[in-house]
């Protein structure tokens, strides 16, 4: 259950002042830390110009009051651990819609923007909405009655992507097109920064002493949104895709190529504050992480953990510790999750298999007791001979004579559950499980073709932390 502590504030604009941002929290009062403090009751006064259009926390009391060509405005909001506020003069009309969902009250939502990023302001409203349905379909109902979108002016980068509770900022892009990097781009801080609302927010994680927990998980579960969506990375401008160059990638593998390429130095349940590579890390290590347990555990039972998670510690600051028993819990796979958070969430375990070697060769008449070797390469050459003339239109790696395949396979990190698929000339293919702390494996066959291909992990179940 929360804990309420009442805090009350009247903040002034000065007449004369541009677009101004304030920020005001519990964290005056609380010296827990950054991104961290108790729930309480926020009833905030904001006095500015009339000509000032005002954002904040929480929901509008009423009609603001006017006096001396100034407007008052009241916001209430219980059950956060954080205020923000802003006031420009030079937004334009707000856009305003609303969303509901099960479990969740009517929610109003109010997208603020300059003029010049007008082309924003659609795209932020729709993945502000789309993020409301995807996090209360997964991890649970939104609670409170208000979110509201800030896009930062021009020269105001530095307050892009922010986070606070039913209030964030987005980012901005001037002449945005639908389908380049720069449109990924807004919606993924959108989503993001919402997301921000169940971790930092609802969850109200430690992120000073467990980034894991907000950042990470935040990472994490946008990525799934976009992965559910069929959502990939547009890596283009305007440019580029009228000329047809327009890549695009699947948001878990951009993930696993933004993980530090040297050794990882810091688990990821390691605090914020003494990390040799900063924080950084956190988030894609963190998503790739819980896509590779999501992967051994599937889908709908990592899904069923993360609900039970959010209905047992909203409001009440859950640890790792909390989190990995969840996990174990609702999966009944304890042994599994544990090992996972021993490897990836407490130390700095990679995942690194490879294939050692791999050939594919043909099983020829061997001299002995009985044979010459002269004999064996006659019998070889007739063979093969007679063989040709039956088969003039034979693939290459076909022939009179079976082929022996052998791959060797090392492990050189975490133990996970791995997959090797060998195929072969005429399209037929072996599949093969292994894991466990053996650090080789050989695998070999004996069939009429020849093998052409080896690959682990086809299907890119493991990210490769």
């Amino acid at each position: 259950m929360a804990q309420w502590f009442p805090k009350i504030a009247v903040l002034e604009l000065p007449g004369e002042r541009g677009a101004t941002a304030v920020r005001w929290n519990a964290h005056e009062y609380h010296a827990e830390s950054e991104f961290y403090a108790d729930f309480g009751n926020y009833d905030v006064k904001l006095t500015a110009p009339k000509e000032y259009t005002i954002g904040a926390t929480g929901e509008l009391q009423g009609t603001p009051a006017e006096k001396d060509g100034k407007l008052t405005h009241h916001y209430v909001q219980g059950d956060v651990h954080d205020f923000a506020w802003t006031a420009d003069k030079r937004t334009a009309r707000p856009l305003v819609d609303t969303w509901s969902g099960p479990g969740s009250p009517q929610v109003k939502i109010t997208v603020l923007f300059p003029p010049e990023y007008e082309s924003n302001a659609a795209p932020a409203l729709k993945a502000t909405k789309d993020s409301l349905t995807w996090f209360s379909n997964t991890l649970g109902p939104y609670p409170y009655k208000t979110v509201t979108v800030v896009i930062p002016p021009h020269n105001a980068g530095e307050a892009a992507g922010m986070e606070y509770p039913t209030f964030f900022t987005a980012d901005s892009y001037a002449g945005l097109q639908p389908g380049t990097l720069d449109a990924y781009q807004l919606d993924f801080v959108t989503i993001h920064e919402f997301g921000h609302g169940y971790f930092y927010g609802i969850l109200a994680s430690n992120e000073f002493e467990e980034p894991m927990l907000d950042e990470g998980l935040n990472e994490y579960w946008d990525e799934r949104m976009l992965r559910a969506a069929g959502r990939g990375i547009d890596a283009t401008t305007p440019l580029l895709k009228a000329i047809g160059i327009a890549p695009r990638f699947k948001v878990f593998d951009f993930s696993r190529l933004g993980s530090p390429r040297e050794e990882p130095a810091d688990p990821l349940g390691e605090n914020a504050y003494t990390r040799l590579q900063g924080i950084g890390p956190v988030y894609a290590r963190t998503a790739t992480a819980m896509h590779d347990l999501e992967e051994q555990l599937g889908k709908e039972v990592l899904e069923r953990a993360f609900k039970e998670y959010y209905k047992r510690w909203k409001f009440r600051h859950p640890s790792v510790a909390d989190l990995r028993e969840t996990l174990a819990e609702v999966s009944g796979q304890r042994q599994l999750v544990e090992r996972v958070f021993a490897q990836q969430v407490y130390a700095t375990t990679r995942v690194d298999d490879r294939i050692s070697s791999f050939s594919s060769e043909e099983v020829l008449p061997q001299p002995g007791v009985k044979l010459s070797a002269k004999q064996a390469e006659e019998k070889e050459d007739k063979i093969r001979e007679d063989w040709d003339k039956a088969h003039p239109h034979a693939k290459d790696g076909t022939g009179p004579f079976p082929y022996r395949t052998e791959v060797i396979v090392r492990r050189r990190g975490a133990d996970v559950p791995q997959t090797l698929v060998v195929t072969f000339v005429d399209g037929s293919k072996e599949t093969v499980r292994w894991g466990g702390e053996q650090r080789w494996q050989k695998f070999e066959w004996t069939k009429p073709v020849k093998a052409v291909s080896a690959e682990i992990d086809p299907n890119a179940s493991i990210c490769w932390t």
